[in-house]
């Protein structure tokens, strides 16, 4: 059917077809071009697809230095009042602290407004801080220099320009990226352009030093220097003897006494000199000051642990931040200098202190003396090494035997015939056993034994050693360790005190009561087992005398069995005690003694090869070979804590000898007679009376004549 043009739904239909051709014959580029003017097409969702993007996480809050400062402008007399506008943001909500400028004692500030309001504007350190919380803001206000003609730009500040009047800026009238930097100005007083004023030094000197105090003092010095003409050479005084090692930023330098010549080519100069620092007085104390031409100076202090240095004087602590010095020790601190002050330091060298490059855990010793006198030593030691390459080891004796960890080693020494033994050792935790012959003098009667013992110059935390007694020698008491260990223990004293209560109890006089205590005492020591059957029935022999004065009958036989039982159970306690003295049987007790020690087993080491017994001699150059210890009869054992070489464990036996036991038994029996001799009187009379007890005889009752109650004799008859 055909279009007419002039209907309005023609119209719209070429022209939405003119669109779309354009738009599929047009390139991709020209496509995005094509923008259609006069036609709205309808709108259809499903036919545009849409791009979803996640949404940006929000930045993190700022923390610390939340605060811009974009530009800063300078209008006036260098000598007068200088305006200065100054733009910066805030991005955080909380109030800001902004340093402005500085130092105070240099720079004055008037009339400080912000946007047109009264600034809050303190004093912080070495610069003025504004306080504001202001997201944009613009600081106004006036400032005026000191003497000095500087003013101190903490920042960071992008852009600065100065538009003076009169005067001029050093560094420029357009600055960028300020830091912690120092501005200089040029008054130019009486016409003159470029030329300082008369009683300042004519080139621009600024000078950095660190000092750094360990165990070889050393120091940097950082100059910058600026003149109209050029600079030509530079001296700088070495009055604390400086050694300089290196100059960098100069064309040459030169010693000239105390002085150091920098040549300098040009207007400007950048120098770094380092070197040592000379020999300190003795007492460490110095009296610095800052070099005249210098209008301040940053000086920088640093010591390692092993030194404290103090700073006093007149010298401002800053920040280490704040300064151009770039700190290589941790305890760096920074200080602002100016010009006619002092500072007085003192550097003092700690001392070091001894310290531990090994310690000995444990050292177990087991030593067994032969009744021969020979003292066969075996050693133990648990040490953990963190420094030593090798241990000196001082055996009780020869030694005969060194193993590291169970590895037999070889037996070393520093020189022919020395006892020292050099025991490599590697780093970590190790066991060395060191196994020597020795001899020890065993005295007849009583004596007391000492035994040999080791030495090595390293700290133990716990010393003990067992000791074998050969069967002759009974132990009384063990010193040297920790505490006087003896042989007596609570059972003894218990029996003693029975003993003498008994004596006391049974014996009139006052001598027969002490003859009485030490024979009674000294049956314990005797024969513990006759002593607690004695005792016991001494005790049942009172308790009935005691029961009957007050009983008869059936009661009095109870109470008797009860003591019998009391006794009984109080000697089986007695008996199965572990405190005690050295019994007849040679059973040794008390704190000092040990039943069934551990005895140390021998090393052994399996290798192929017949054996060859033709010598049992010690050889040299050998691997030795291990001893097994030998057993004995009784031992003691002792301990010290903390052992050290000026204080080793040095143990000393008290003994008595079977021999003298045998005398103190002749002694007893000896108190015994003298008791029944002092006593024979009664003894007799109570001999007499059992004989005379058992030799009587009953008689027969005879019934009386008469008496018709009396029973008649079975099977008889009264008639």
């Amino acid at each position: 059917m055909p279009i007419s043009l002039r209907s309005p739904f023609s119209a719209l239909a070429l022209s939405v077809a003119a669109v779309l051709g354009a738009g599929l014959l047009a390139s991709p580029a020209q496509a995005r071009e094509i923008e259609p003017t006069g036609v709205i097409l309808p709108y259809a969702p499903q036919a545009v697809a849409t791009a979803t993007t996640p949404a940006p996480e929000p930045a993190p809050p700022c923390e610390k230095d939340c605060f811009l400062l974009s530009k800063l402008t300078l209008r006036g007399q260098v000598d007068g009042a200088i305006a200065f506008e100054l733009t910066g943001e805030v991005r955080a909500k909380e109030e800001q602290r902004i340093p402005l400028f500085g130092p105070p004692g240099q720079v004055r500030l008037d009339d400080v407004t912000i946007d047109g309001a009264r600034a809050s504007v303190g004093m912080e350190g070495d610069s003025y801080v504004l306080f504001t919380s202001k997201r944009a803001f613009t600081l106004r206000g006036k400032l005026a220099l000191g003497r000095d003609w500087m003013l101190s730009v903490a920042g960071p500040l992008l852009t600065m320009d100065a538009s003076l009047s009169k005067g001029r800026l050093v560094e420029g009238e357009h600055l960028s990226g300020l830091s912690s930097t120092v501005l200089h100005f040029d008054p130019m007083i009486e016409g003159q352009e470029v030329k300082a004023v008369a009683n300042k030094p004519k080139p621009v000197f600024r000078l950095g030093r660190s000092y750094r105090f360990s165990n070889e003092p050393s120091f940097s010095y950082k100059v910058s220097a600026q003149e109209a003409d050029d600079i030509g050479k530079i001296e700088l005084p070495l009055r604390l003897g400086e050694k300089v090692a290196s100059v960098e930023g100069v064309a040459g330098h030169r010693i000239d006494g105390d002085r150091l010549v920098l040549e300098v080519l040009g207007n400007t100069a950048d120098v770094l000199v380092t070197g040592t620092l000379g020999k300190l007085p003795a007492n460490g104390q110095l009296s610095l000051a800052p070099d005249e031409r210098s209008s301040y100076e940053w000086w920088l202090v640093e010591s390692d642990p092993e030194h404290r240095v103090t700073v006093s004087g007149e010298a401002k602590l800053v920040d280490v931040a704040q300064t151009h010095l770039v700190p290589v020790l941790p305890s760096a601190r920074a200080y602002l200098v100016q010009r006619g002050q002092h500072v007085d330091l003192e550097a003092r060298s700690l001392v070091r202190g001894d310290v531990l490059a090994a310690v000995a855990r444990s050292n177990r010793r087991f030593v067994a003396v032969t009744g021969r006198g020979e003292v066969v030593s075996d050693e133990t030691l648990t040490l953990d090494n963190h420094g030593l390459e090798i241990l000196s080891f001082t055996p009780a004796g020869k030694a005969v035997y060194l193993s590291a960890d169970a590895v037999a080693q070889r037996i070393l020494h520093a020189e022919a015939g020395a006892r020292e033994v050099l025991v490599p050792v590697r780093s970590g935790s190790h066991q060395i056993r060191v196994q020597s012959l020795a001899s020890a003098k065993v005295t007849p009667l009583v004596g007391a034994l000492a035994i040999p013992t080791s030495a090595y110059p390293i700290t133990t935390s716990r010393t003990e050693i067992t000791i074998g007694l050969p069967g002759d020698v009974v132990p009384l008491a063990v010193l040297g360790g920790d505490h006087v260990l003896l042989g007596l223990g609570r059972g003894d004293l218990a029996a003693a005190a029975i003993g003498i209560a008994l004596a006391c109890f049974g014996f009139r006089t006052r001598r027969t009561r002490l003859v009485g205590s030490l024979a009674v005492s000294g049956l314990w020591f005797v024969s513990p087992t006759a002593f607690v059957v004695a005792s016991g029935g001494l005790f049942v022999a009172g308790s009935v005398f005691v029961a009957s004065r007050f009983t008869r009958g059936i009661p009095l036989f109870g109470a008797a069995g009860a003591a019998m039982i009391v006794a009984l159970l109080t000697g089986r306690s007695a008996l199965s005690s572990d405190s005690g003295y050295v019994d007849g049987a040679g059973a040794s007790h008390g704190d000092m003694a040990v039943r069934a020690p551990e005895v140390p087993t021998a090393e052994v080491a399996f290798s192929s090869g017949s054996f060859d017994a033709s010598s049992l001699e010690t050889q040299t150059g050998v691997t030795p070979v291990s001893i097994s210890m030998p057993t004995s009869e009784r031992y003691v054992r002792t301990s010290l804590q903390l052992a050290t070489h000026e204080r080793p464990l040095t143990p000393r036996v008290v003994y008595m000898t079977r021999t003298f036991v045998a005398i103190l038994h002749l002694g007893w029996a000896a108190l015994v007679a003298l008791l029944a001799w002092a006593h024979r009187a009664e003894l007799l009379g109570l001999k007499a009376r059992v004989v005379a007890r058992l030799s009587r005889r009953p008689e027969p009752k005879a019934a009386a004549i008469g008496d018709l109650d009396a029973p008649l004799p079975e099977g008889s008859s009264p008639f």
